[in-house]
C-alpha cells in the first residue's frame, strides 16, 4: 500500500455547515425565502397555514447540494443583548471536488466548492463573505488501510472493550455492505462525547455512493480502496469548540477562513483527542516485591501494555543502546532483553486481561496505532 495514491493518516476535512448572512446575499431562487402551504392536488386546493421555507436540494451523479434558511440569536456586543438574525445555511461536502474528492477541503480548493455553489443560481454572494460565513458541525477525517476485515472488525471491538461505562454510547455493525463503529450519534453529540465512526470505506463508496464512485473516482481510484477504511470525528458546534480550546487542542475559530489556517497536524490531534475520550484507563496490576529500579520498569512495561504494545515492540527498545564497545553493547543488550521479558512475563501472567489484551495486540496494533501518536 506504501504507493497509495489516497491520503492515509493525514487529517482532512470532509464536510460541514456554513452560515452566511442573508443580509449579504442576494436571493436569486425565490424558492429560498418563501413560507410554503400544502396543496391538495385531488380537490384543486391550497391549505390556509403557511409553513416555513423548505431547503432547496438539488442531486446530480451522487452529488448532493442543499441551501436552506435558518435564524439564530447572535450577540451584539455593542448593545450587549442577542438580535435574531437570517442566514443562508449551506452543506458543504468534499464531494464537490468531485475527482479530487480525496483531497478533502482545503484552502487551495475551496474556491471549486464556491464556484459549485454559485452554479445553482440560488444566491450571489462575494467569495469573501463566503468564508467569513460560520462554520459548524464540521467532519474532521483520516483514512488507515486494513490487512484483512477481521483485522478491522477485532479493532472495533477491542476500541470497544476499552471504553468501560461508556460503550453504551458504542454500536459496532458487521454487515456484509457495512463495517465499522460509531461513538454516540450525531443528533445527541456532545463536547465531552462527539460523534465519531469509523467505517469501511470501500464498503461504503462500492454500496452507498455506488453512483459518485462510478462518475468521479473509479477511474482513477479503482486499483486504490482494497482495504480502505476511514476514520472521522466531528467538531459541532460553539461549546465543542470552546471544550478543543481549553484543553489546547485546536485554536480559536468561528468562521469558515479561520478553520482554513489550522494547521492539518492539529486537526489530526482532534481527532486522536476525540476518541481518547471515550477510552478509560485501565485496572493496574500491583506490582510484586521488586527492587526500585525493576518497579519502575514494571509500571512503565505496564502502560505500554494498556496503550497496546506486544512483547516485539517492548523488546526493541534495547536496540537503542550503544555501549562504550560493541562487545559491551552486545552483553548490556542482552541483559536488558531478560529484564524486560521477565518483567513482560510477571505482569501477563498476574492478570489474565492483560495477558489476554498482550497476546491480541500484536494482531490490532498495526491499525490502532494512530491512537499512541505524540504531538
Amino acid at each position: 500500500m506504501q504507493n497509495n495514491i489516497i491520503p492515509t493518516n493525514q487529517a482532512l476535512t470532509d464536510s460541514f455547515s456554513l452560515k452566511i448572512p442573508l443580509a449579504y446575499c442576494e436571493v436569486i431562487d425565490l424558492r429560498l425565502t418563501s413560507l410554503t402551504c400544502l396543496y391538495y392536488e385531488s380537490i384543486d386546493a391550497h391549505d390556509s397555514q403557511l409553513n416555513p421555507p423548505k431547503p432547496l436540494i438539488f442531486e446530480k451523479n451522487g452529488v448532493k447540494v442543499r441551501f436552506s434558511l435558518c435564524e439564530i440569536q447572535i450577540h451584539d456586543k455593542e448593545q450587549n443583548i442577542k438580535i435574531p438574525t437570517k442566514f443562508v445555511n449551506l452543506t458543504v461536502s468534499a464531494k464537490l471536488l468531485y475527482s479530487n474528492y480525496f483531497q478533502g477541503i482545503t484552502k487551495d480548493n475551496i474556491y471549486q466548492i464556491f464556484s459549485e455553489f454559485i452554479k445553482y443560481d440560488v444566491i450571489k454572494v462575494s467569495f469573501e463573505h463566503f468564508k467569513q460565513g460560520i462554520i459548524s458541525d464540521v467532519d474532521v477525517c483520516f483514512n488507515r488501510y486494513i490487512n484483512n476485515e477481521l483485522q478491522f472488525i477485532d479493532s472495533c471491538e477491542t476500541l470497544m472493550s476499552q471504553t468501560g461505562i461508556k460503550s453504551k454510547w458504542l454500536k459496532i455493525t458487521n454487515e456484509p455492505t457495512n463495517k465499522g463503529i460509531s461513538f454516540n450519534r450525531r443528533d445527541f453529540a456532545t463536547p465531552s462525547i462527539p460523534f465519531i465512526k469509523i467505517y469501511h470505506k470501500e464498503l461504503e463508496l462500492l454500496n452507498n455512493s455506488t453512483i459518485f464512485w462510478n462518475n468521479y473516482l473509479f477511474e482513477k481510484y479503482g486499483d486504490h480502496i482494497k482495504g480502505l477504511t476511514r476514520f472521522e470525528a466531528t467538531i459541532r458546534n460553539y461549546k465543542h469548540k470552546e471544550r478543543l480550546k481549553k484543553y489546547g487542542i485546536l485554536d480559536s475559530f468561528r468562521t469558515l477562513d479561520d478553520y482554513l489556517q489550522l494547521p492539518q497536524n492539529d486537526l489530526m490531534k482532534f481527532c486522536i483527542f476525540s476518541i481518547n475520550g471515550y477510552i478509560e484507563t485501565k485496572a493496574r496490576v500491583k506490582a510484586p516485591d521488586l527492587s526500585p529500579t525493576d518497579h519502575i520498569i514494571f509500571e512503565l512495561l505496564q502502560n505500554c501494555i494498556i496503550k497496546g504494545y506486544d512483547f516485539k515492540h517492548l523488546e526493541a527498545i534495547c536496540e537503542t543502546f550503544k555501549g562504550s564497545t560493541s562487545e559491551s553493547t552486545k552483553v548490556a543488550k542482552s541483559r536488558i532483553k531478560k529484564k524486560i521479558k521477565d518483567l513482560f512475563d510477571l505482569i501477563i501472567h498476574k492478570d489474565l486481561k492483560l495477558q489476554t489484551q498482550a497476546s491480541h495486540n500484536k494482531h490490532v496494533l498495526s491499525y490502532l496505532e494512530f491512537l499512541n501518536f505524540k504531538y
